[in-house]
């Protein structure tokens, strides 16, 4: 019986796996980027108000620091109220 030979599957790149992001302006005197580490990579993301791609692991890192944020800003709101 014949094999049928199939062309390799390419693995999967993460890195290679582009995301849209906009993160808002920057306010004047402030940094008009988001510095990002993953794993030893660095990026810089524009902090211009449009939407930029930027790879998934950096992607991920920018909407968890945003879920953070709110979060801490729901707690301090719920401490002060108990005060």
């Amino acid at each position: 019986m014949a094999e049928s030979k199939k062309a390799p599957e390419k693995e999967y790149d993460i890195w290679a796996d582009m995301v849209p992001v906009t993160l808002p302006r920057a306010p004047k005197g402030e940094q008009n980027f988001q510095f990002v580490g993953v794993n030893g990579r660095t990026f810089q993301v524009p902090r211009t108000g449009k939407p930029v791609d930027v790879p998934r692991p950096v992607y991920e890192v920018l909407m968890h620091s945003a879920e953070m944020a709110d979060y801490a800003a729901d707690r301090k709101d719920a401490l002060q109220e108990t005060e």
